[in-house]
């Protein structure tokens, strides 16, 4: 490690979400000091203010953006892409305007950069045509602004599960009334990552200096929807299946079904080639934590 980690402090963006909460009391856990950055350090004018929080962090954790999940209206959409890009840029300016800059900036990306179809790890440079894709290229754009003067890592997340809280306590609300449910054909790929192994490999991350780049938080377990939902049905001794279409998901969410129904099969090349080890690195092991 460089330093004594009891010593550093750590602003979060969007720490009360799922996510950053886990992360904020995860670290603070640790020895870390946390600082949130609260919304309003990101309106018009309060740009000094956040300088003031950020100066003398040693990392700074971008998580902050509207929830994916949601009617994607014309406004949300808009919403969606503003809340990302706006943070982003206020953040990465203020790093570069500080005096004691932070040594780390960690911002949150999603799987969906990447086509749809098709199975692909860091080093493969493509990028989906849809409008989540589109968001995450816009978003890591304005991140990797401040990679010049401060090491900078993008994280791809996947699905992040967790026993209590984000989306899986839904996604197995019906296994545990004892009906496992498919989403969409099913045959889509489930890239997944426990919030424990997401807080430790953040923790890894900040604490080795030679990582920066883009990182894909997805276990190396590759699964499709279906192998999901028939693990759940296994350990939650489901007595039958019931599939969601495709179009009923169309009409209730519109273009964010997609984040549901079309996703790639997305490996984590670059922590397991930098010697990142996982606690969960099977959906059968994180059942098995529950």
């Amino acid at each position: 490690m460089e330093e004594n980690r009891n010593r550093r402090k750590i602003a979060v963006s969007g720490a009360g979400g799922f996510i950053g909460s886990f992360l904020s009391q995860w670290f603070t856990e640790k020895g870390f000091t946390v600082l949130p950055l609260h919304r309003d350090l990101f309106d018009s004018g309060n740009q000094l203010k956040l300088e003031e929080v950020i100066n003398g962090s040693y990392c700074v954790i971008n998580l902050a953006g509207a929830p994916i999940l949601h009617l994607w209206t014309k406004s949300y959409k808009e919403k969606l892409l503003n809340s990302r890009v706006h943070t982003t840029r206020s953040l990465v300016e203020a790093m570069l305007c500080v005096p004691d800059r932070p040594k780390v900036f960690i911002s949150a990306s999603a799987v969906g950069y990447y086509p749809a179809k098709g199975c692909f790890d860091e080093y493969h440079l493509h990028k989906g045509t849809g409008f989540l894709s589109t968001v995450c290229g816009q978003w890591e754009k304005e991140a990797l602004a401040a990679s010049q003067e401060i090491r900078t890592a993008i994280t791809r997340f996947g699905i992040i599960l967790a026993a209590k809280g984000g989306a899986f306590p839904k996604m197995s609300l019906t296994s545990r009334f004892k009906i496992s449910t498919i989403l969409g054909s099913g045959d889509q790929y489930f890239p997944w990552l426990s919030v424990v192994d997401l807080a430790r490999a953040m923790e890894f991350l900040i604490d080795h200096s030679y990582l920066s780049g883009v990182f894909n938080f997805t276990t190396p377990e590759q699964i499709t929807y279906r192998e999901f939902a028939d693990a759940l049905k296994k350990h939650y001794h489901a007595i039958g299946t019931v599939r969601i279409p495709s179009l009923l998901l169309d009409m209730g969410l519109g273009e964010a079904a997609d984040f549901i129904t079309q996703t790639p099969c997305v490996l984590p090349a670059r922590l397991q080639q930098d010697g990142f080890t996982y606690q969960y690195p099977t959906l059968q092991d994180f059942l098995a934590s529950l």
